[in-house]
């Protein structure tokens, strides 16, 4: 089981932090956390990974109204909870899902119209605050503080790129600020002899949550 609740809780509060509750309702700024159940995980059923259901965070009343439910209905439906590392804001992503629906609309393209929202959250990134995730394998963890010299030796170097770690089913996330991706691969293959790159992730989620 990987329950990062509370160092979830850590890392928005180091980075960012979150208002106290939304009562007022004119809140911009959000996180997400997404319900899936990964094919992996559940060999019975058919391969392709399944999105259940998003959760939006705009205070910490809502993280924490929500974390018993999150996790009843991960255990429940064998899913796994994903949440952002990278903050929304509401008033572009309602733009952004303006936008859409008026070109869909004019393409009259109508399928899947419910979840335009959905979309535009997901692919939006407030470029100045972009934040990264560094997958480390299982396999490779022995080789973490290697890894995470290689990307406090990358460009640019007057920034404090590594943010925080995160536990995952299958390894560790380092989430860190960008930095130059060609130079970081190329230490990775030249000075550990990898035949892989680590896989870097610039808009992507972190493991929450999961019972499997």
């Amino acid at each position: 089981m990987t329950d990062n609740f509370k160092l979830y809780k850590e890392y928005i509060n180091k980075i960012d932090g979150l208002p106290d509750n939304n009562e007022k309702g004119n809140l911009d700024k959000y996180y997400v956390i997404e319900l899936m159940r990964r094919g992996k995980d559940n060999p019975d059923m058919p391969a392709a990974n399944y999105h259940f259901k998003n959760y939006y965070i705009y205070s910490w009343r809502d993280l924490d109204k929500y974390e018993t439910e999150i996790k009843n209905v991960c255990d429940l439906l064998k899913l796994r909870a994903y949440a952002s590392v990278n903050y929304k804001l509401m008033s572009q992503v309602s733009l952004d899902t303006l936008a859409e629906s008026a070109r869909r609309i004019a393409a009259h393209d109508f399928k899947k119209f419910y979840n335009i929202f959905e979309s535009c959250s997901g692919k939006f990134v407030e470029h100045k605050n972009n934040i990264w995730i560094v997958d480390i394998d299982k396999e490779d963890l022995d080789m973490v503080d290697i890894i995470k010299d290689f990307i406090n030796d990358c460009e640019p170097l007057k920034i404090e790129k590594i943010i925080f770690e995160m536990p995952t089913k299958s390894g560790r996330h380092i989430i860190t600020r960008g930095f130059n991706l060609q130079d970081f691969n190329g230490k990775c293959v030249n000075c550990l002899g990898l035949k892989k790159t680590i896989d870097v992730k610039k808009n992507h989620l972190t493991l929450l949550y999961e019972n499997l």
